[in-house]
């Protein structure tokens, strides 16, 4: 995946993300960025690359409820 596509698929999650927990889009950005998942998505090999926005935001949901 591009660059330009990546960050794209980035900033659409993280969007996202605020929607869903209805905090800042500043703190959902934090949230992505200090996740697993987050990390995972820069990273070919895990195949979030691939995934849909939603799949990769409830995979953080997850990962928040767990902690």
């Amino acid at each position: 995946m591009k660059d330009y596509q990546l960050f794209r698929k980035i900033t659409r999650i993280i969007m996202q993300l605020s929607e869903e927990l209805h905090v800042s889009s500043k703190r959902a950005m934090l949230i992505f960025y200090n996740s697993t998942v987050g990390q995972q998505l820069h990273d070919p090999k895990y195949g979030y690359q691939l995934m849909s926005d939603t799949y990769i935001v409830n995979d953080i949901k997850s990962e928040l409820a767990s902690k």
